[in-house]
């Protein structure tokens, strides 16, 4: 229970810090979509998503050019005994939703011909 409310508070904390610090490429969304804080609260894995698809690398290298300043603003922000070192992920699972689901379309197309 514990660490899923540092999870919560982590990614509430997060995305308001990308929200109000960074000025991301118009048309470009990032989205923190899970937070994973290690049981010994040492570390946290941020998973992301970007869209369009084709400006992930470039946002993941944006946050972490900027993780320094990521790290001490949360720092400021949460009040625990020791704040995870961040560490940011592409979460790729709504993509590979998708050509699962263009391969169901496919396949149930190709049935009926």
């Amino acid at each position: 229970m514990r660490l899923e409310k540092i999870n919560s508070l982590i990614k509430e904390e997060l995305s308001r810090i990308l929200l109000e610090e960074f000025d991301f490429p118009q048309g470009v969304l990032v989205t923190i979509l899970s937070v994973d804080t290690s049981p010994s609260v040492e570390s946290v894995k941020v998973w992301v998503s970007v869209l369009p698809e084709t400006m992930t690398g470039v946002m993941i290298r944006k946050l972490q050019e900027r993780i320094g300043d990521v790290q001490r603003l949360l720092n400021k922000r949460v009040s625990l005994r020791f704040v995870p070192k961040i560490t940011f992920r592409i979460d790729r699972s709504e993509s590979y939703a998708s050509q699962i689901d263009e391969v169901l379309k496919n396949k149930d197309t190709d049935d009926f011909n």
